[in-house]
């Protein structure tokens, strides 16, 4: 039974937990905190004494597994579960004839996505399973891939993740050959028991020095190997990928274990210019005006200081109602069906037409092609309402004010002043092309301004009053207004009323309603 031997070797190979007194890392500069958490893995669980053979067609008996794992949250195990072939017909990887572990009954259930491993997709982390919901297949070796006949056996390699909430977590699993049948239930099942752990140091790299596998950051030297564990985001990565990727100004979520024989958790949450946006979310009508009804949802992304013009996917992901957070276990994330865009950057929102009734997660990334990864940062949870909201009102302002620049004169309207005039309701941004305001001063000039017109994602204090974000429209005057009467003295003069406006609308494409403002005057003083 040579498989049954080679079987017992790879058992025996993962169960191996280096000693304590191993080594040390020699540090430079400062000492790096070791985590408390240990990790511990308990005894395999051997084989039956016997097993069927030659049953006519695909058959598999569980034929043992190394054993569970006792992890601190965010850290990873490598699974080893054998099965022999006891039917009549080989496994290989190909088509009809590949065997597979599936996600089953009772937990997580039959092709249903698991907390605890998964490749990114239908709320699964990122352990690299062939699919969220297949946690292992026959490995390829060589040019010819696996063959495992009748009467051997073959063992299965996933890894999975100790998710952050202590407590005991099990993945039931079954073979499959995909395609053509499930075979034996035997109610095997991987377990995992998640212990409280200290929470993870979060460190900016100052600087990296490749041929030592070490980084600085706040003068503390940290070092890592080929043992230890490396994420980027939400997704697991290769000691080749986290030594290519890491770079100064990343920022970093450590773990460390100064000791060669311990692993130590090293997790990019924030990789210079592919860092995760700040994601916001506003519900409006953004089909036009013909449209009468709220049913579309704007994603904003505010760039961190380290990238300008980024691309960011944006998937969107069902969940219960009542959700308070959202993260990405949430749900089953997908690009939305309801727009072509496939995202947005902080120049051009991302819009998700025609959102069902019901409630979503959403997130945003910037795809890392080295990594194969995408750091996502997620919003709040929203709800769209059934029905959806009616779309209200024209717009109107509540305060109109003017800042001078340094460069102009402080008493009248000159190229680089900035508008602020605050709203009702969120207003669309950035304006469209064109988009100007008339005003007239006191002596009867009257003259267009245009600019840097837009919103937001933030919060805006406009005369001590704090609006929500994109209440408040920012207009920046690029050159000289455009005269349309002449005064009775040069130039446009502080302080003048809005008489007339183009462009400006709420997000529902409702024009800024001048009779039913509040203040329309500018300089009034400001």
């Amino acid at each position: 039974m040579k498989g049954v031997r080679c079987l017992r070797l790879v058992l025996a190979t993962v169960l191996v937990v280096g000693s304590l007194a191993a080594f040390v890392h020699l540090m430079q500069g400062g000492s790096a905190a070791a985590a408390t958490c240990t990790p511990s893995v308990g005894p395999s669980i051997a084989p039956p004494a016997s097993v069927p053979s030659g049953i006519p067609g695909f058959h598999a008996t569980w034929y043992g597994q190394s054993g569970y794992p006792t992890l601190c949250p965010g850290q990873i195990s490598r699974a080893v579960v054998a099965y022999y072939n006891s039917g009549s017909l080989g496994w290989a990887v190909a088509p009809n004839t590949a065997a597979y572990l599936g996600t089953w009954n009772p937990e997580p259930g039959q092709d249903q996505p698991s907390v605890i491993g998964g490749n990114g997709t239908h709320g699964s982390p990122n352990t690299r399973w062939t699919e969220y919901n297949r946690p292992a297949t026959l490995p390829v070796i060589g040019r010819y891939g696996t063959y495992v006949g009748p009467g051997q056996v073959a063992w299965f390699q996933f890894t999975v993740i100790a998710p952050s909430i202590p407590g005991t977590y099990r993945l039931s699993i079954r073979p499959l050959i995909e395609g053509a049948q499930w075979m034996e239930d035997y109610g095997v099942y991987w377990q995992i028991t998640v212990v409280p752990g200290d929470p993870a140091q979060r460190v900016t790299v100052e600087s990296v020095d490749m041929p030592a596998d070490a980084f600085t950051a706040g003068g503390v030297t940290y070092r890592f190997d080929p043992n230890d564990q490396f994420d980027y985001g939400d997704w697991l990565i290769s000691y080749d990928q986290f030594k290519f990727i890491l770079s100064a100004g990343d920022v970093v979520d450590v773990n460390y274990e100064p000791m060669t024989s311990a692993m130590s958790h090293f997790n990019i949450v924030a990789d210079v210019g592919f860092a995760p946006p700040t994601v916001t979310w506003r519900v409006g009508n953004y089909d036009g005006p013909a449209v009468t009804i709220k049913n579309d949802v704007r994603v904003d992304f505010a760039e961190p200081a380290s990238q300008r013009g980024q691309f960011y996917a944006v998937e969107r992901a069902p969940v219960p109602a009542g959700t308070t957070t959202c993260t990405i276990t949430s749900g089953p994330y997908a690009n939305p069906t309801g727009s072509n865009q496939g995202g947005g950057s902080a120049a051009q929102p991302f819009i998700d037409y025609d959102v069902p009734s019901g409630t979503y997660c959403y997130r945003a990334g910037a795809h890392n092609q080295t990594a194969s990864a995408t750091a996502f940062a997620y919003t709040t949870p929203l709800s769209m309402p059934s029905p959806p909201e009616p779309v209200s009102h024209q717009p109107t302002s509540l305060d109109a004010r003017v800042s001078s620049s340094a460069s102009g004169s402080a008493s009248t309207f000159d190229d680089s002043d900035v508008i602020k005039i605050a709203f009702d309701e969120a207003m669309r941004s950035p304006c469209p092309a064109g988009t100007s305001i008339r005003l007239r001063d006191g002596d009867g000039t009257v003259a267009d301004v245009s600019g840097d017109c837009g919103t937001t994602t933030a919060v805006q204090t406009l005369g001590g009053t704090t609006y929500q974000p994109a209440y408040v429209l920012v207009i920046t005057i690029r050159g000289t207004p455009t005269l349309i009467t002449p005064g009775s003295i040069p130039g446009l003069q502080l302080p003048a009323t809005v008489v007339a406006q183009g462009g400006i609308t709420d997000e529902d494409a409702y024009p800024w309603d001048l009779t039913g403002s509040t203040d329309l005057v500018l300089g009034d003083p400001d």
